[in-house]
């Protein structure tokens, strides 16, 4: 039985949000693809907000690289599926809400069964696996709904949404076409240019270029902190919450949709908006090197030769 708007659990947030819209947040649903980082977090936030039903979608178990960011990454879960532990800690909030688990990750098989009934689906899967990213938009486009995409970016984060019936659409934003096999976009791989509008200004370059895989390595994971999925956490649970409660009239500004993106910066304590393209990502790149060239930026330890050493 889902909580009643009456439920004290609700109580302090209606100084800032009706009862007709924790209404529509109780009975919404939310799809997860991936609980590894900023999913958990945007998670568990809408589950203290009021949501009651989730799909989540992830394959992986959680590891020690996990700890340093994801809220559910501890010595007590290390080895168990990301999204066993999400369900569990959604549960511990509200043990009256329905958390559906898909162990397989978002696949052609299951992605009816994973969207189904949603109200809105958070696209939190691997960058570096369009395809999957492709795949759920394609399935939110068919059902109309939004499909929200967060990213953390070293203290920053950045928020957009695909409207069903927009041109704006994810394949488009990861210049893909519309229609492109899911295989081909598999192969074609992800360019940064295009999907990262913004670079912090602090950023070391150098990091970039080992996850760009330089002189034949392997490409190195994008590096990630526990700030950056906060501020991921933080700005992609308010825009999920406009989506939510669109339907109550409550003089709310309307969500980020693409092809604007929004961004907020913990660390520059600054918040923009901008349009996806390469221009701003190149134009960040260009402020990010002059910096860099001049000393000005602290440097991190995300080279080749740092991953290789750590590994050793």
């Amino acid at each position: 039985m889902r909580l009643g708007t009456e439920a004290p659990q609700f109580s302090r947030n209606y100084g800032f949000w009706s009862e007709d819209e924790q209404r529509a947040l109780v009975e919404s649903r939310v799809a997860i693809a991936g609980v590894g980082g900023d999913g958990f977090q945007l998670g568990v936030k809408l589950a203290r907000m009021g949501v009651a039903s989730f799909s989540v979608a992830d394959p992986e178990v959680f590891e020690l690289e996990n700890v340093n960011r994801v809220e559910g990454a501890s010595t007590a879960t290390l080895g168990r599926r990301k999204a066993e532990v999400f369900r569990e800690r959604v549960l511990d909030i509200n043990p009256d809400a329905e958390v559906r688990t898909f162990f397989d990750g978002v696949i052609p098989e299951n992605i009816a069964d994973f969207m189904q009934g949603a109200s809105l689906v958070l696209d939190e899967s691997e960058l570096t696996k369009p395809e999957i990213g492709s795949l759920i938009a394609r399935r939110a486009r068919m059902q109309g709904i939004p499909d929200l995409l967060v990213m953390n970016v070293g203290f920053a984060a950045q928020v957009t949404s695909f409207a069903p019936a927009s041109p704006w659409t994810f394949e488009r934003f990861m210049g893909f076409d519309a229609e492109m096999p899911l295989d081909e976009i598999a192969d074609a791989g992800v360019d940064l240019a295009r999907c990262l509008p913004y670079i912090p200004p602090y950023t070391d370059l150098r990091s970039l270029r080992a996850v760009a895989g330089e002189d034949g390595h392997e490409p190195a994971s994008l590096p990630s902190i526990s700030i950056g999925v906060d501020a991921a956490s933080a700005i992609g649970s308010a825009q999920a919450f406009l989506h939510l409660t669109a339907g109550v009239a409550n003089h709310r500004r309307s969500p980020i949709w693409a092809p604007r993106i929004a961004y907020t910066d913990a660390y520059r304590l600054r918040t923009r908006i901008v349009r996806a393209g390469r221009a701003p990502h190149v134009l960040g790149l260009l402020v990010a090197a002059a910096r860099q060239k001049l000393n000005l930026n602290p440097l991190g330890s995300y080279t080749v030769a740092d991953i290789t050493r750590r590994r050793s």
